[in-house]
């Protein structure tokens, strides 16, 4: 597919499933102030927005900046966005972020209009566009930023819902597999990115066992790492469900899109399953809880982290979102 020149750039921080799903409202904000309602849109292929962006239609194409290392990194990440800049000749970039290397990257292109968070870093001087949002920010949450920025640059933005649209053949898929499965569907998020955000798995089994009486089809969704503790507590705690964890992230989406609950820790699923409108409880231990969501129920545990939050208030909690 030819990819016209002529698009705003958007650049995205290296950050991962969740980011991307706060940065949905501002990127449909930005692409809603061109004439084609479209702008391109780089990433780090952490933030899997090929798969999970694929029916979105305010991003015309999506090109992956990976992360470099070594002594010469930041130099090498600069060389990076001017070619990517050459390729799609962008009338303008975007940096919702405040580091400076594409920023100069942009600039050496030859691009014109361009802006970024700033915040007070070396960003700021490659800018051709402001207002910046002030060093007091720095510590804010990225949700508060992306506001702040957007109220700066006059980006009409009516709702933080991220409202991702699901990939038309992976809710096929999902259909396929799991449409004559029984009703209702309850996704467990048993993984996330760090040890100190995952729910003890032995909590997951009795909360299931808990919620027998209730019916339906549990799934079990983590990542690839947790497909084998899923498998051995299905063994043996005689809990039942279908371990999803080798679903695509697309068909993870998909499945998350058609599922009546959904709980899990702090991780990218959780996201995913607020994003599409499907009822999510959080659990959250040591980490700030998240409220972007009319569809984002947070449980935050009492003092002693994640293993602290006991079955019986999660397990009450589903009860009244079933």
């Amino acid at each position: 597919m030819s990819i016209p020149a002529g698009l705003v750039l958007v650049y995205m921080p290296d950050r991962g499933v969740g980011d991307l799903m706060w940065h949905l409202p501002t990127l449909r904000a930005i692409a809603a102030t061109t004439p084609e309602r479209k702008v391109l849109l780089a990433a780090r292929p952490s933030s899997r927005a090929r798969e999970l962006l694929a029916a979105e239609p305010c991003v015309e194409a999506i090109d992956y900046l990976d992360y470099r290392a070594g002594r010469l990194r930041h130099l090498v990440e600069i060389v990076d966005f001017y070619k990517l800049c050459r390729l799609r000749r962008p009338r303008a970039v975007w940096i919702l972020e405040k580091i400076d290397r594409p920023a100069i990257g942009a600039a050496l292109a030859g691009v014109r209009e361009r802006r970024g968070f700033g915040l007070g870093h070396g960003q700021e001087a490659w800018l051709t566009h402001g207002p910046h949002l002030p060093r007091a920010m720095r510590p804010a949450h990225r949700i508060e930023k992306l506001a702040a920025f957007e109220a700066a640059h006059g980006l009409t933005v009516g709702s933080r819902e991220p409202a991702l649209i699901p990939v038309p053949a992976a809710l096929e898929t999902v259909e396929q597999r799991f449409g004559h499965l029984p009703r209702p569907w309850v996704v467990y998020g048993v993984g996330a990115s760090e040890p100190r955000r995952c729910w003890p798995l032995e909590n997951f089994t009795r909360l299931s066992a808990d919620l027998a009486d209730i019916g339906g089809t549990r799934f079990w969704l983590g990542g690839f790492g947790d497909s084998a503790a899923v498998d051995a507590a299905l063994a043996t705690d005689d809990v039942g469900g279908v371990n999803v964890c080798d679903l695509k992230l697309d068909v993870g989406a998909a499945l998350l899109a058609r599922a009546d609950l959904f709980i899990g820790n702090d991780s990218g699923p959780l996201n995913l399953a607020a994003s599409v409108g499907t009822p999510a409880i959080g659990l959250f231990g040591d980490s700030p809880p998240l409220d972007y969501s009319r569809f984002l129920k947070p449980i935050v545990g009492p003092p002693g982290g994640m293993a602290a939050l006991s079955v019986e208030s999660v397990a009450a909690i589903a009860r009244l979102s079933l």
